[in-house]
């Protein structure tokens, strides 16, 4: 059957949260590196569906999602709304002081980290391309789905949305080890904006 790519809705909460984690170790599944299985979707998903559904989509095959792109038409405003409301509670629950006293993983102690964070990552001032590529967007696609046009449709569905806003550009992060998303990437016409040490930040006009 053909995958249909559609507007993503809150009860596709619990299949983003699914896919997040089977797609989070450079594309591949992260479930023996977390020993929370929400705790990715958490951060990389469930914010962006709960703020701005209508710049969320879904991939779904005999009516299951198995794929979706979540963004933010603006980096700045969303960081701060992510301070402000989606990330208090989750401090609470994911406070510093269980990285040692549960033995989380390395993943896992990241994520707790981005959570307790103070201030924004990414602002005008240390990253001066943020003015002309001020979206920012997250995409997973399971195994299955991989290699049939999914995710270029996503992308397409979402780049409209952005343009529709008169959003000016588009950016993403991706693991360095990560090289298929990359070269899949590049394709769309992304390019280069920064290589921080950990892999690519990757930009495209809208």
């Amino acid at each position: 059957m053909t995958p249909i790519i559609r507007g993503a809705h809150p009860s596709d909460l619990p299949y983003l949260y699914g896919i997040c984690l089977k797609t989070a170790d450079s594309g591949k599944d992260a479930t023996a590196l977390y020993s929370d299985p929400w705790l990715v979707g958490q951060y990389f998903a469930a914010p962006y569906l709960v703020r701005d559904s209508s710049l969320c989509f879904v991939a779904e095959e005999e009516g299951i999602p198995k794929g979706y792109i979540v963004a933010a038409d603006d980096t700045e405003a969303f960081d701060s709304w992510l301070d402000r409301f989606w990330l208090p509670p989750l401090r609470a629950r994911y406070p510093l002081s269980q990285i040692e006293a549960h033995k989380v993983s390395d993943r896992e102690k990241n994520l707790y980290r981005y959570i307790n964070r103070t201030g924004p990552f990414v602002t005008r001032e240390n990253s001066p391309w943020l003015a002309d590529y001020p979206a920012h967007l997250h995409i997973d696609l399971l195994p299955d789905l991989q290699g049939k046009g999914c995710g270029r449709l996503l992308m397409e569905r979402l780049f409209e949305a952005l343009a529709g806003r008169g959003c000016p550009g588009v950016h993403l992060g991706v693991d360095g080890q990560n090289l298929n998303a990359v070269g899949f990437y590049r394709k769309l016409g992304f390019e280069d904006l920064e290589r921080p040490e950990w892999g690519f930040m990757l930009g495209k006009k809208i």
